[in-house]
């Protein structure tokens, strides 16, 4: 192999592997958002809300089923996230099992997303219409506040 083959090819596997650190830093660093948006939507409704007896049962039982899956799919996401880095360790290249492992990450947090987005709606499901239309502008506060 020439010198600059040999330089060529260490730099392309030096960025490939920083390129899979930084993916993988940049999806746990938004989980903990999505996570703590949840949580000030619960806190939100429970203290600025008017809520009868009825709505706290029922968001109660949303919660602890929310829960339940948040651990599901955060042990999911650590396992996925060992996954792609031993992968990108072993092959040092965007090689297929790095990206089938890159895609592995991304489907369990896209299904988390989406149970995330299924609970918001269950939760606006319980409210009263005045209550569903202040939830929603809370909502998209929220998504703008996370986005900037």
């Amino acid at each position: 192999m020439t010198r600059k083959l040999w330089r060529n090819t260490i730099l392309v596997v030096f960025l490939s592997f920083l390129a899979g650190i930084a993916g993988v830093w940049i999806g746990l660093k938004t989980l903990p958002v999505s996570q703590l948006s949840t949580v000030n939507l619960h806190e939100k409704i429970h203290h600025e809300f008017a809520l009868n007896a009825e709505q706290k049962d029922a968001l109660h039982e949303l919660e602890e089923h929310y829960s339940l899956g948040q651990e599901k799919y955060t042990k999911a996401l650590k396992d996925a996230n060992f996954e792609l880095a031993a992968a990108i360790k072993k092959y040092h290249s965007l090689s297929p099992e790095v990206i089938l492992a890159e895609q592995k990450y991304l489907d369990v947090l896209g299904d988390f997303q989406t149970e995330t987005l299924e609970h918001i709606f269950a939760m606006r499901a319980i409210l009263s219409p005045e209550q569903a239309q202040v939830f929603d502008d809370l909502v998209l506060r929220s998504l703008h506040d996370i986005a900037q």
